[in-house]
């Protein structure tokens, strides 16, 4: 995929470009690829020398809607003890500078009058996105879905099961010893890369520029609206602004004034060779928090979710651990080659619903990050809302639970002179007279 240098105006000003996505993960190359195909001007800028440089180079590859819910709820914070004593451990928390009053934030979100009804958006966002998942595999841009199903697994009580060891395994032969479980046919897999790849090919086609290897150093808003976006090789004037650089994007929007108070969830991936007679479908292990997905060159095993300090090493004993546990319900994986071992830093927020939306506070900047472990399922609806928001100037349905702002202090004052603007319309033009992009 052709990449160079954002180049400037011959001019000597900053170059003018209509949107300015930031990070080419599944939800930036998401934004890039609708806007791109309704005319936009996108240029894709993301760090990384390629593709899958962050949380998007593995995941666990399922998309299952009906799992869908806040990072906190009531359940889920009841079983955190448990959890965190398990071995290996599915929860961890390690010390770090501004942690425990950012998950003491996330522990009250967990309250049922907050976690009921976002659980309830986030469920039906799930559904509308893996229904547009299926439109883009029907295009031939989401070359690796599939509908397999998928079991959960118990290994030793399994309360209220729907499904005995013998129907657990008349679904999925490779099961070994587990004490219940249920199964759910509607559930997909796509692995994460492939869909990166076909979705940034897809923009690029409609003529998006992309740019990996550019380090974004700077934000500078501009009087007349947009941003100057100073990057390590140029600087370009962006009449609008998408941050989707995951954990990276709170510090970008601290620059204008927007507060996305992020922290990394790490989770761990360890691959394994696939063989010819393989799983038939991803199992999730539910004690241990880990899942086991099927994939066309390798089963991937992942779990855990890591709290601390975003900069220390990766552990990667622990994505070890996973595939200990993952060989106790499949016996088959044992012994067999290890492909890969990774960790990636998941854009959690304190409430553990997503960042979507334009700003008020910094007009011209959307934000498109927060969505922890729900990446790559919400990604197209993301993209839909995102670019709704600019071209047609839609405001949000969810705006109460997705807005960006709604941690900045302040935010509810009035935009500063220049204020939004209408959406962009086509390559080239703002509506409302705007200059022409360069």
């Amino acid at each position: 995929m052709a990449q160079q240098s954002v180049p400037s105006s011959t001019s000597g000003r900053p170059r003018r470009v209509g949107v300015v996505v930031v990070g080419a993960g599944v939800v930036g190359a998401s934004v890039a690829r609708d806007l791109a195909g309704r005319g936009a001007e996108v240029v894709v800028v993301d760090g990384a020398p390629g593709i899958g440089g962050g949380c998007s180079y593995a995941n666990a590859a399922i998309l299952a809607p009906g799992h869908v819910t806040p990072l906190a709820t009531p359940a889920l914070l009841r079983e955190a003890p448990v959890q965190m004593l398990r071995r290996p451990a599915a929860v961890a928390v390690r010390p770090a500078r501004g942690l425990a009053p950012w998950l003491g934030r996330l522990a009250a979100s967990a309250a049922p009058h907050r976690s009921g009804p976002g659980g309830h958006l986030l469920r039906a966002l799930a559904h509308e996105s893996t229904t547009l998942h299926r439109e883009l595999a029907d295009r031939g841009l989401s070359p690796t879905l599939r509908r397999t199903g998928a079991v959960d697994v118990y290994l030793r009580e399994a309360r209220g099961a729907a499904l005995s060891p013998e129907q657990l395994r008349a679904l999925e032969p490779m099961l070994g010893e587990v004490a219940g479980g249920s199964h759910d046919e509607d559930e997909w897999t796509v692995e994460s890369r492939s869909y990166v790849s076909a979705t940034l090919e897809d923009a690029v086609a409609h003529g998006a520029e992309l740019h990996f290897g550019t380090d974004v150093r700077a934000l500078v808003p501009h009087a007349d609206g947009g941003h100057h976006v100073v990057t390590d090789r140029t600087t370009v004037h962006a009449e609008h602004l998408v941050l989707a650089a995951g954990v990276e994007s709170s510090v970008l929007a601290a620059q204008v004034g927007v507060e996305l108070p992020l922290r990394g969830g790490r989770g761990y991936v360890v691959d394994v060779a696939a063989t010819e007679s393989d799983l038939r479908m991803p199992v999730r292990i539910k004690e241990h928090r880990v899942v086991v997905t099927p994939l066309e060159d390798r089963v991937r095993v992942c779990g855990s979710i890591e709290f601390g300090d975003e900069s220390r090493p990766a552990d990667l004993r622990r994505a070890d651990a996973l595939l200990e546990v993952a060989t106790r319900v499949l016996p088959d994986l044992a012994g067999r080659e290890v492909i890969d071992r990774w960790a990636g830093e998941r854009p959690c927020t304190p409430d553990g619903m997503p960042l979507v939306g334009t700003s008020r506070v910094a007009p011209g900047l959307a934000v498109a990050t927060g969505h922890g472990m729900w990446g790559m399922i919400l990604a197209p609806v993301t993209a839909r809302l995102i670019t709704e928001a600019l071209l047609d100037g839609t405001a949000l349905p969810t705006d109460g639970w997705l807005h960006p702002d709604r941690f900045t202090r302040g935010s509810h004052r009035r935009p500063r002179p220049g204020g939004a603007r209408a959406g962009l319309s086509r390559r080239g033009r703002v509506d409302g007279g705007a200059r022409a992009a360069s």
